[in-house]
């Protein structure tokens, strides 16, 4: 039975999220999202996020990284190419719950490029769930879910940041490395 909050298990697809801050670790889920989790590693695996940084950060609700041309929230593509966008997938199984890996993204349908946050707080974020019946562009797609690294999360989360929720010191995303789990 599949529980969103479990340990890595061997053979699972894992990110190592380095930062200037430490490491969280984050189980991937390709085999329930499909694209969504695929185009996190490929976007990883091409480097594309190597000393990014978590542009918007809101202490209690998440952080935002993963603009790899502009650096400020308003760039970056899927793993497809300039220009590429990819489409939301959602799972009743996959929650915003605190350390949920998610896609940020538009108000538009398909709007998903490179950008990605954090659920910070320890109730999560339900609200930024997919509705049962909600249209294409309500939602939000995770993809994964921390399973190391809190003390990281919560360190990033309470940096100083200005009336914009951007960090006044750079808060960067060193590297982040795709591996299946031992």
């Amino acid at each position: 039975m599949f529980n969103q909050l479990d340990k890595a298990q061997s053979g699972e697809t894992i990110a190592i999220i380095k930062t200037n801050l430490g490491e969280m670790r984050a189980r991937l889920f390709p085999e329930i999202v499909g694209e969504a989790a695929e185009n996190f590693i490929e976007l990883a695996q091409q480097g594309k996020y190597n000393n990014v940084p978590f542009h918007r950060i809101i202490n209690g609700f998440m952080i935002q990284g993963g603009d790899f041309t502009n650096r400020n929230g308003t760039g970056g593509h899927a793993a497809k190419g300039p220009r590429s966008n990819i489409g939301d997938r959602y799972d009743v199984r996959l929650t915003h719950l605190r350390g949920a890996l998610s896609w940020a993204k538009t108000s538009l349908p398909n709007s998903i490029g490179s950008q990605f946050f954090i659920v910070h707080p320890e109730n999560g974020t339900h609200f930024l769930d997919h509705p049962q019946n909600g249209g294409p562009a309500e939602g939000y797609s995770v993809f994964g879910q921390l399973f190391d690294g809190f003390d990281v999360l919560d360190a990033i989360a309470s940096v100083k940041t200005d009336r914009n929720d951007r960090p006044y010191e750079d808060v960067l995303i060193e590297s982040v490395k795709i591996e299946k789990m031992a």
